[in-house]
């Protein structure tokens, strides 16, 4: 998902009143979970090794969150992606791609996007009472 203007926003989302973020922080963090946990419910489960690594991670300012896949080392990257893509080279073979983080994305996408157009909205109708 691309946002355009997003300097501009995060410029105007600073001046924002304190009880504002706060609210937004947690639209942000409710959806973030909500695709981690929709995430886990997703992936093809051998081992349960992949449901155990998908997490998120937030900005520090809590302004920006993430849903990983995997860890950062490379071995758990690798198998991530050969997982969701599948693998058509390689000496272990070819295997069909089983995407579990795709379509949570274009499930929540949407959802998400709206809930924190209206979290900004609510925000701004707030801060300019």
């Amino acid at each position: 998902m691309k946002i355009t203007g997003q300097k501009k926003l995060m410029r105007e989302m600073i001046e924002l009143p304190k009880d504002a973020r706060t609210n937004i922080r947690k639209v942000i963090k409710r959806n973030a979970e909500a695709g981690a946990r929709m995430a886990r419910t997703l992936v093809p489960v051998d081992s349960g090794e992949l449901k155990g690594w998908i997490h998120t991670t937030y900005s520090q300012d809590g302004m920006g969150a993430s849903i990983e896949a995997a860890p950062k080392d490379k071995e758990s990257q690798i198998k991530a992606k050969a997982v969701e893509f599948g693998r058509t080279k390689g000496d272990r073979g070819t295997t069909n791609p089983s995407p579990y983080m795709r379509i949570m994305q274009s499930h929540l996408g949407k959802r998400f996007k709206n809930s924190i157009k209206n979290a900004i909205k609510k925000a701004a109708k707030e801060a300019f009472k």
